[in-house]
């Protein structure tokens, strides 16, 4: 049986900010995803603390890392959760909007069209599991669907 290496979420810093639309405060983590023998994206993951209602951003920046790469290597996949009680939802968006501090990191970004129902998803999606599942500091995000 041949499986796959395991993806886990290494944590690097975070900041705090406050919500344009609704003076609350704001979060953003950051870090990588990676198996024992390389990286496979850097994410950052912004959400509005005790605020349900508004969408919490995922942003991974997936491809090759490491000497010998540069941004035209990696692409931007952006994703939005909908915190809801029981477990919220996730879906995929047009990246183009996202980021665009970081954008050096990435050569460019996804259309949801380049995503959905396509092999790429199911990477993304593979991701996002290791990051919700590896990452302690989403537990602050989870929380927003106890909220909702």
């Amino acid at each position: 049986m041949n499986t796959a290496p395991e993806v886990n979420a290494t944590p690097w810093k975070e900041s705090g900010g406050t919500c344009a639309c609704c003076g609350r405060t704001s979060k953003t983590i950051w870090g990588d995803l990676s198996t024992t023998d390389a990286a496979l994206a850097t994410y950052f993951v912004q959400w509005t603390a005790c605020a349900p209602e508004h969408d919490v951003n995922l942003d991974l920046v997936i491809g090759a890392w490491g000497e010998g790469t540069g941004p035209n290597d990696r692409f931007l996949v952006s994703v939005l959760y909908r915190p809801a009680s029981g477990g919220g939802s996730f879906m995929v968006v047009d990246g183009d909007t996202r980021l665009s501090s970081k954008r050096d990191l990435c050569g460019r970004a996804m259309k949801r069209a380049e995503v959905v129902g396509t092999p790429l998803a199911s990477e993304v999606f593979s991701l996002l599991d290791a990051l919700w599942l590896t990452d302690p500091r989403i537990a602050q995000v989870k929380a927003l669907d106890n909220a909702a």
